[in-house]
């Protein structure tokens, strides 16, 4: 099966140009016999960086002379200070119209002489000393970067300040190898010595420069990286020999969603006098949250609008609203966006982002080396049926016994409503997110300050035929089947319109995306995390995580979600840390990367060992470590595989009291029996979805009689049914 390398899947191997590298140096280190070219690469391997500032001069500034980004071109941290202002008259603006010139001799404009003289005569220009990117969370994909450089004048840190050391304004770093080689090395044996840094100063916007950064990394091979970051911090000291030395750190995107807040205020145009959600001084009085809450926030008086748009005229068992009345509802709080769902020409009117889900996991777009310098893009597919994407499910259940016959917004009795996880997200990026503005307007074009990526296809998460959602007031998934053999006509509907099971690539996993979250449900977390939070505020991060782990637990737990953000993309992806690559086949090759610790083709420098716990795993680690394999759950399990067909002489083994088999049952209570917990689950999920034609066994049917009968005490849960 062709590997999908821009999905999520965790686990997953290099990108090729990274694996062809590493197979490359491998050879070029256990050759025995050396080039000239061989020798050149492993006795002179150097690095280069260079620092360039997103800072533009306005007009009106006094205190300089060079307006737009005159001034960071002339000021470009590299052996020292490189001027790239320097127009190239044979190429058109914007497209490398300056060349890059190292300062040298004396002069205003020298390496020399660089701020004046009259106070301290000829100094040196400003230069780099130092720099230190580290990666951050749990896959590594959080950046920081802290760099250091030397003033020598107060003219001279009077311009570094204003280019380098501004709270929140951006820097682009980069570096890499030299020399290097090419994955073609081996055929050619040919190094390569100048490295291909880009025209920062011909890039408009974050989209194409994120493209420009991972074009470079595949044409160098892997020999190139860069990162585009924010200031978050800077100092400066003076030194006794009147030099001041600077610092500055900075934070890629995902830095921020720690503080991102999505409920924000305002109010999206409604298109009639009933969709416009209740003010503030007229507090509507409902069982629903997504009803009492509606004016909490932007982001509640879109789910509003969802929940309560006509739907006490509804009698539906169940129904997919893709109408058009829907999504002119739905538009208003869409348009900042530019999603023109259920229009004719979506395909061509609505941006290819948005088509695609925000998805912007540039890691893995234009990854194939093929000697043509990374312009090979892989095919990120599209959103599927973007009109059952961005509907809404509405289901006629009794929850808790309330039938579902009310008639007022006011009242119990309701349908639930759900939407899609991305669509939600969708909603999240609209109404409560942070935006990129190209200028200073109200009216200015924005784009998202980080991307969301909510395509079906490339988010995926553990799943098994019969994987299914317990709660209905939580979410809904459209599995390949239910337990027990149960048969039912809903989950053909719901697959038709939202497919979770990927029948066609069934190792690729669920497709998360298309999770069906209960709008009530989802306004309810919206509150209360409103009202933990001192300042009423709603943190991204933790609204996000209260719904993953609450579809988990819906679903039967299987599933183990988290918040990814993408530094070098810009983009928050979900993923699930249950979720593999399809095990090999007998006869495939591993598509994973070995790098030798020891022997002649290894690259690895020094390597270490170090066994160490916390005081809050070590009670788990004795005893798991010598415990029975039946005896504790699989992450702890984990630990007594170290001392496999080993013993501990005097303490042979370990377990804990509630494990042991002659444990006291307590006073007066009766544990349940397999049977019992197998008929009341099979009948929870039968009710659920509607289904029938469970398969019983003789025992089953006789603990069957006795629920009936009331001779076993069969718990009280959640039901619901669909109503006929």
């Amino acid at each position: 099966m062709e590997a999908k390398d821009y999905t999520n899947i965790a686990g997953s191997p290099f990108q090729p140009f990274v694996k062809k590298q590493i197979e490359e140096r491998k050879k070029l280190v256990s050759k025995e016999t050396r080039t000239n070219s061989d020798l050149q690469w492993l006795n002179n391997k150097s690095s280069w960086i260079r620092i360039s500032s997103n800072t533009n001069v306005l007009d009106e500034n006094p205190n300089f002379i060079e307006a737009g980004d005159t001034l960071s071109r002339r000021y470009i941290l590299q052996a020292g200070l490189t001027d790239h202002s320097k127009l190239d008259p044979t190429k058109p603006i914007g497209q490398n119209d300056s060349t890059f010139t190292p300062r040298s001799g004396l002069g205003p404009n020298g390496a020399y002489g660089l701020g004046g003289t009259t106070s301290f005569g000829y100094r040196p220009m400003p230069g780099l000393t130092s720099l230190s990117i580290k990666t951050g969370g749990k896959l590594g994909t959080l950046r920081e970067a802290s760099f250091e450089f030397t003033c020598y004048n107060m003219e001279q840190l009077s311009i570094m300040d204003a280019l380098y050391m501004k709270l929140g304004f951006s820097v682009l770093i980069e570096w890499g190898h030299i020399p290097y080689i090419k994955n073609t090395y081996s055929s050619d044996n040919k190094i390569e010595t100048i490295p291909q840094p880009m025209d920062f100063y011909g890039i408009d916007t974050k989209e194409v420069l994120m493209k420009e950064i991972q074009k470079r990394r595949v044409a160098h091979d892997g020999n190139y990286d860069a990162m585009w970051g924010t200031v978050k911090n800077f100092s400066y000291s003076f030194e006794g020999n009147g030099t001041f030395v600077c610092k500055v750190d900075l934070v890629g995107a995902g830095d921020v969603l720690e503080s991102l807040k999505i409920n924000q205020s305002g109010n999206a145009t409604a298109t009639s006098p009933t969709d416009t959600p209740p003010t503030e001084e007229k507090q509507p009085e409902s069982p629903y949250p997504v009803v009492s809450n509606a004016n909490l926030s932007l982001l509640n008086q879109a789910l509003y609008n969802i929940y309560i748009k006509g739907l006490v005229d509804y009698e539906y068992d169940v129904a997919i609203d893709n109408s058009t009345s829907y999504f002119d509802m739905l538009r208003p709080f869409l348009k900042k966006r530019e999603v023109d769902i259920g229009t004719s020409n979506y395909a061509t009117t609505t941006p290819i982002i948005v088509q695609k889900g925000f998805q912007f996991s540039l890691l893995t777009d234009l990854n194939k080396s093929t000697g043509n310098g990374g312009n090979e893009d892989v095919q990120i597919p599209f959103i599927p049926n973007p009109e059952s994407f961005y509907s809404r499910l509405i289901m006629g259940y009794t929850i808790d016994g309330e039938e579902s016959t009310g008639t007022s917004k006011n009242e119990k009795g309701l349908e639930q409503v759900y939407i899609t996880l991305g669509h939600l997200l969708m909603l999240i990026m609209s109404n409560g997110w942070m935006d990129d503005k190209e200028e200073n307007k109200p009216d200015a074009k924005r784009k998202p300050y980080v991307y969301i990526d909510i395509n079906t296809e490339t988010n995926r998460c553990y799943t098994f035929p019969g994987h299914c959602s317990l709660d209905p007031t939580v979410c809904l998934i459209a599995s390949q089947q239910l337990p027990f053999g149960i048969k039912t006509s809903l989950l053909a509907t719901l697959r038709n319109h939202y497919p979770f099971y990927d029948t066609e690539n069934p190792g690729y996993g669920g497709k998360f995306m298309n999770t069906l979250v209960n709008v009530n449900w989802v306004a309810g977390i919206l509150k209360s995390q409103q009202t933990s939070n001192p300042k009423g505020d709603v943190p991204f991060v933790d609204f996000m995580q209260d719904v993953l782990t609450g579809i988990s637990k819906a679903c039967g737990g299987f599933n183990e979600y988290r918040i990814v953000p993408d530094d070098d993309s810009r983009c928050v992806r979900i993923f699930d840390d249950k979720r593999l690559t399809e095990p090999l086949k007998p006869g495939d090759k591993s598509p994973y990367t070995t790098i030798p610790v020891l022997g002649k083709n290894s690259l690895v420098y020094s390597f270490n060992y170090t066994s160490k716990i916390s005081p809050n795993t070590a009670a788990m680690t004795v005893i798991s470590a010598q415990a029975e394999p039946a005896g504790l759950g699989d992450e702890a399990f984990a630990f007594s595989h170290l001392s496999k067909g080993l013993t501990n002489r005097i303490s042979p083994a370990r377990s804990t009291s509630t494990s042991d088999e002659n444990a006291e049952i307590g006073a007066g209570s009766v544990p349940d029996t397999g049977e019992d917990r197998y008929i009341e689950l099979r009948d929870h999920i039968q009710n659920i979805y509607g289904g029938s034609g469970g398969e019983l066994t003789v025992k089953e049917a006789e603990t069957q009689k006795d629920i009936i009968s009331g001779k076993s005490d069969n718990a009280a849960v959640t039901t619901a049914r669909i109503l006929s």
